[in-house]
């Protein structure tokens, strides 16, 4: 029986490939005649366009054109559907050859349910019965085997999907997508989406799949580049780089928090990266915590006040001290330009305020320009008149002189309102040194915000920017000029969530002018939480008053395995109880055996040597990646000069590194974030390096979850107390 659904499944495969091949030489051909026949540029580029998006289409589905079959039953007639990564229809039918793993009915493939079901298409409820799900395996165009199943969660897909080795890029997973993942690609763009997802549940994977299921969803209203993902550095977004076109999506803005920032700014800056300041304080112990103190108030909300009250001060000195006056003519007074200023059109930024007070000036100076020029001429008469022997030559110059003022006063109008308004185009980046030179002391005053003034002009002078000052310096640009993008921005996706604090947050939803946002993070991996998220209750409560947004925890790993999972597991509680009230422990579903081996050596060159050798064995098992995570980049750097003399083939990966590649990567901790590895090595776990603190405690939870196969740590004389008791 196997054999025959085997078979008839083959042969269907190869008709469908052979469809796929037919309907991309009939596109070819298409596309020929359109750029031959069609006389209109504007339809023949719309036409290149669509026939060319189809073509890619066909040639990203070619190899593999779907993954999955489910049958249906509606009104007692049968359908099958065969569900792949992107749509293709048949151009004579019209009918699906394959049906996209984001249209509606395919969401009862995600679901673990049997039966009978319903599903949705512009709110209008279609009730069915699946009676089939059928998984398959398909490489380079052939059916090595198939699986029927009745659930995801513990399918034959998913287990070897997770069992397979590490690559140099994140992977699509729209083959093994699990129920409560589906829930949130799928969920309504409408609302703030906040999910904790314990390290290897997918978070990353599945807002990119959310992204590709919006476009597709919502292609009448949305263009990809209307949405933006901002992710930690530039190397994690190389390290994610080909999910999105691998789903058929092109054109997302794909950012930093910092290439935000030089978007909307319009220029480049000098921006030092997030990490400096955890490597100071990691190695830093006595200014540690002015540095923590600083950066919480910057990412808090706090900050945003204490810069609201410089602007109601700065606000009347943005404005001309003196009425507008031309030629003894009362235009309009102070008074009423600054009350138009501060309150009738306060709801706008500076730039627009200053627009619409311009309006008004020119509508007074309008109606008072006859008056002027009748006094000019008057003045001019008076003049010439008071001169009896006046000559000819001397008549000209004094008609020069008011022609000037007349044809000034005629057609000029708006120059002589911005020459009185004086208002020069600054940035961001002035005013915030102005705000620190000038205000910040007057507006509060402490030992902390002496130090933050003093440290923060300090980088200023130099033209350095801190990460943690870019909430502000964006902050005052948006009150004073507000927005002037070329592109309208309508959802953003934000992972490593937790890094960033409520000020950052304000500033983005600010921009984007909207709740729609998808944030994604793990409270436990929140290494930079002196200035990030650790509470979602009050993240939510402070951000997103009065809306109903919707939290999501994922508990399932998928990366990790148990024995690695459960060390991973046993770390993370050895914080305080008050830490962990958003912590979510790891659910693994993958079972090994000798995954883990902690183990003392006398020093780094021991280290290396062991390592050397378990990277022989590794490589002999068909392992690809291998992360060696150092603490910090000091450590980094010197399991490199030692490693170098036995292996060539290394990448030493520093916070300016913006492309991944698979191998052997010697990494620092807090850089590892979102990446895995078929094998991890820790080179020193000891008591000295990770002491029982928050930080530490953190920073070797994320090295240890990195490892998808193996873990291997060593220690140098006394093992941290983190550890102790992990096996």
């Amino acid at each position: 029986m196997e054999e025959e659904i085997l078979k008839l499944e083959r042969q269907h495969l190869a008709e469908t490939i052979k469809k796929l091949e037919e309907e991309k030489d009939n596109l070819e051909n298409s596309l020929i005649n359109v750029r031959g026949n069609s006389s209109d540029e504007y339809i023949t580029a719309y036409l290149t366009a669509i026939n060319q998006k189809k073509i890619a289409d066909i040639l990203l589905s070619v190899d593999r054109p779907y993954f999955a079959r489910m049958d249906v039953l509606e009104n007692n007639k049968k359908e099958k559907l065969y569900i792949g990564k992107l749509s293709v229809l048949d151009s004579k039918t019209q009918e699906p050859i394959v049906v996209d793993w984001r249209a509606p009915i395919s969401s009862l493939y995600y679901e673990n349910n049997f039966g009978k079901s319903n599903y949705k298409v512009t709110d209008v409820e279609i009730n069915l019965e699946v009676i089939l799900k059928r998984q398959f395996f398909i490489n380079n165009k052939f059916l090595g085997k198939y699986v029927d199943s009745g659930k995801t969660i513990n399918d034959a897909m998913l287990q070897n999907a997770i069992s397979q080795n590490a690559d140099d890029r994140l992977k699509n997973i729209v083959a093994t997508i699990q129920s409560n993942q589906n829930k949130i690609i799928r969920a309504p763009i409408d609302k703030p989406l906040i999910v904790q997802g314990v390290a290897g549940s997918g978070k990353t994977t599945i807002a990119l799949h959310r992204i590709a299921y919006l476009i597709y969803n919502y292609d009448k209203d949305f263009k990809p580049e209307n949405f933006m993902i901002i992710a930690p550095n530039t190397f994690f977004l190389d390290y994610i780089s080909n999910i999105l076109p691998d789903l058929g999506v092109e054109n997302v803005r794909q950012y930093t928090f910092e290439d935000f920032a030089y978007e909307i700014l319009k220029k480049k800056l000098n921006i030092e990266d997030c990490n400096v300041k955890l490597a100071k304080i990691l190695n830093n112990p006595n200014e540690a915590k002015f540095l923590i103190a600083e950066s919480k108030l910057k990412a808090s909300l706090k900050y945003k006040e204490i810069l609201d009250k410089y602007l109601t001060k700065f606000e009347k000195e943005y404005l001309p001290k003196n009425d507008f006056i031309i030629n003894n003519v009362l235009i309009m007074k102070k008074e009423e330009i600054e009350n138009l200023f501060c309150n009738t059109y306060n709801i706008y930024c500076y730039d627009k305020r200053i627009n619409e007070i311009k309006k008004h000036i020119k509508n007074n100076f309008k109606s008072k320009s006859d008056y002027i020029i009748s006094a000019l001429e008057a003045k001019r008469r008076e003049e010439i008149n008071s001169k009896p022997d006046i000559t000819q030559k001397e008549r000209i110059e004094i008609f020069d002189k008011y022609d000037k003022e007349i044809k000034k006063i005629e057609k000029k109008q708006d120059k002589i309102i911005d020459e009185y308004l004086n208002i020069t185009r600054k940035d961001g980046v002035y005013y915030y040194t102005e705000f620190l030179e000038k205000y910040i002391l007057e507006i509060e005053n402490d030992k902390l915000i002496e130090y933050l003034r003093e440290k923060t002009l300090e980088n200023l002078k130099k033209k350095i920017i801190d990460f943690d000052d870019l909430s502000a310096i964006l902050y005052l640009h948006y009150k004073i000029y507000g927005l002037n993008l070329k592109y309208d921005l309508k959802h953003v996706v934000i992972d490593e969530a937790q890094d960033y604090g409520e000020f950052q947050f304000y500033v983005m939803k600010l921009i984007l002018n909207s709740n729609s946002m998808t944030i994604l993070g793990d409270v436990a991996q929140g290494i930079h939480d002196y200035r990030g998220t650790s509470n979602w209750k009050k993240f939510i409560d402070t951000l997103f008053p009065k809306i109903n947004s919707e939290y999501v925890v994922l508990q399932e790993t998928y990366r990790t395995n148990k024995p690695i999972m459960n060390l991973a597991n046993k770390i993370i509680d050895k914080l305080k109880e008050e830490e962990k009230e958003f912590i979510v422990f790891g659910n693994p579903v993958i079972e090994a055996h000798n995954a883990v081996n902690i183990q003392k050596v006398k020093d780094y060159d021991e280290v290396v040597e062991e390592i050397v050798k378990l990277l022989d064995y590794y490589k002999k098992i068909r392992f690809k990646s291998f992360g060696i995570i150092g603490k910090n980049m000091e450590e980094c750097n010197l399991i490199y000069k030692k490693l170098k003399k036995y292996i060539k083939d290394i990448n030493l990966i520093s916070d300016k590194d913006t492309k991944y590649f698979a191998g052997i990567s010697i990494l620092p901790s807090y850089l590892s974030k979102g990446l895995e590895f078929d094998a991890v090595f820790i080179p020193n776990a000891n008591q000295e390096l990770y002491k029982e603190n928050s930080l530490d405690i953190k920073l070797l939870y994320v090295s240890v979850t990195r490892a998808m196969s193996k873990l291997n740590i060593f220690y140098i004389e006394n093992l941290s107390e983190i550890l102790k008791g992990g096996l």
